[in-house]
């Protein structure tokens, strides 16, 4: 039985073409997944070659590059840039798989409901729609009949009739009015079918545009983002002098050789004449002096302290260059430092941390760093890594405020550059930010007891000012830069206050003169 319009055939029509248009999408996800799974694999290959690679050629540069060479820089930067290149493919990738496939996907389990609804409306009208119409056949043949009969009656009396005209029109009546409803509800389905026909197609278009407009957004950020780091790190590259440290060549290691020089035949004389104890008569008349060494002699103790503080400084110095160089801090690393913090003090470790700070500035050890210093992201790892296991110490012993202090102020002007998310500016994070949260800072025993001990040393001061001229103006400042150093390096407020009153802050008077 046919007729028109089908909504069966109709929802067939529509179902296979979105099912064509369905492959589309379904081939466009296959086309990302395998651009995605493409930046992954690279970003692994690039991280690979960071990793290792650039471990071996660390080892070779150490072996074959003495000293300070800025030829170390380059080859940081080149490791650097390989995992910067690493990050942003990674990035690229993971943004393709949840931004990009996976609005895609949502869309195609919209279709499937979509399907499902339409599937359901095609049971609801293909077996009802046929019925309805054969019983509406049905009525009118019996219509008809009735109707015959009824002409044959009126020329026949005698003629008995098989159907009532009357009630096969009431029958026939009634049921026009339930059909006209169902075909009423029939065509309103049907509209449905096309309106959300045409907005799946629309959405399905709109889905793909977006995507499209996604992925090359993505692409042209990571491009940027790129082309930004490149910036700079041509900068550096164009910065380096091939001249520069050329004299490195033709140092020569330390050596227990003899130095050849020009000689000095008096000073050449004098010094045989000391090594065999020999005085010639000339010089045996003469008064003798008092050798330098019967005028003062060093204590044992103070001379094996001036020792212990060399060779410990330089087994830090030792440490220090080599994690800053390789930018690696191990677990075993910390451990040495740790040892090392349990003979020594914390001082000296704050000290060759500073002193091997301003020999990679090419500063002397008299000048102070007044620029701020920019170091990779892995060097930043590095001496913040360094500083922990400082503040550890310092925390854990609950003493050395200065020393804290100190190594917090060191950290101030060192910083890394961090990309800003969908910008392209970006932000310095010094050192110091990454310690702000230490739990050193809450640690009131420690600024309390230095209170202590500078309330004692400020009350003896105050007590004779007319002997050293330590006067009342002398003392306040000292409280006071202490107070703004706790201040300064983000200590707890309540610490502070607790502090404050310790010392009888701003309430220092000076003592009378007997």
């Amino acid at each position: 039985m046919d007729f028109s319009p089908d909504i069966s055939e109709r929802i067939d029509t529509l179902s296979k073409k979105c099912l064509e248009k369905k492959k589309v999408i379904q081939d466009f996800i296959s086309l990302l997944q395998a651009r995605a799974e493409l930046e992954e694999y690279y970003s692994r290959s690039l991280e690979k070659i960071g990793n290792y690679q650039s471990k071996q050629l660390g080892e070779s540069l150490t072996k074959l590059i003495h000293g300070k060479d800025s030829l170390k820089d380059l080859f940081i930067i080149l490791r650097s840039y390989f995992h910067i290149q690493s990050e942003q493919t990674r990035t690229f990738a993971r943004q393709i798989k949840n931004d990009v496939i996976q609005e895609l996907e949502q869309h195609l389990i919209k279709e499937d409901g979509w399907q499902k609804e339409m599937q359901f409306l095609k049971q609801k009208h293909s077996k009802e729609i046929r019925r309805n119409i054969e019983s509406l056949n049905s009525l009118r043949d019996e219509y008809i009949q009735a109707i015959n009969e009824e002409k044959k009656y009126q020329v026949n009396k005698s003629i008995q009739k098989k159907f009532s005209c009357k009630q096969s029109e009431i029958k026939l009546q009634n049921f026009i009015a339930y059909y006209n409803q169902y075909i009423e509800s029939y065509f309103q389905d049907i509209a449905i079918v096309q309106d959300k026909f045409s907005n799946i197609e629309l959405e399905r278009r709109k889905t793909i545009q977006d995507s499209g407009i996604k992925f090359f957004m993505f692409e042209i950020s990571v491009v940027r983002n790129l082309q930004y780091d490149l910036s700079g790190i041509t900068q550096k590259i164009e910065q380096y002098n091939p001249k520069n440290e050329l004299n490195e060549l033709f140092k020569d290691q330390p050596s227990d050789k003899p130095l050849l020089s020009k000689l000095n035949f008096e000073n050449y004389k004098s010094f045989i004449h000391s090594q065999l104890n020999f005085k010639p008569d000339n010089q045996m008349a003469t008064k003798k002096k008092k050798p330098i060494f019967d005028q003062a002699t060093i204590p044992e103790n103070q001379s094996d302290s001036a020792q212990q503080f060399k060779e410990t400084n330089q087994i830090y110095m030792k440490m220090f260059q080599s994690a800053m160089f390789n930018n690696i801090i191990t677990d075993e690393t910390v451990t040495k430092l740790n040892e090392l913090l349990q003979q020594t003090q914390p001082a000296v470790y704050v000290q060759s941390l500073d002193r091997i700070l301003k020999l990679r500035l090419n500063q002397e050890d008299g000048l102070q760093n007044t620029a701020d210093f920019q170091v990779s992201p892995e060097g930043y790892v590095s001496l913040h890594k360094l500083i922990i296991t400082c503040l550890d110490y310092c925390n854990k012993k609950n003493d050395f405020a200065s020393i804290i202090i100190d190594a917090y102020q060191l950290t101030r002007s060192i910083y890394k550059l961090i990309q800003l998310p969908n910008d392209n500016q970006e932000i310095k994070m010094s050192v110091f930010e990454g310690l702000t949260n230490h739990p050193v800072l809450h640690n009131s025993q420690i600024w309390i007891n230095y209170a202590i001990q500078l309330q004692t040393m400020l009350a003896n001061n105050t007590s004779v000012f007319a002997e050293n001229n330590v006067t009342k103006e002398q003392t306040q400042k000292q409280m006071d830069d202490y107070i703004e150093s706790l201040q300064s390096i983000g200590c707890d407020q309540q610490i502070v206050e607790a502090v404050k009153l310790q010392l009888n802050y701003n309430v220092i008077q000076e003592s009378p003169i007997q």
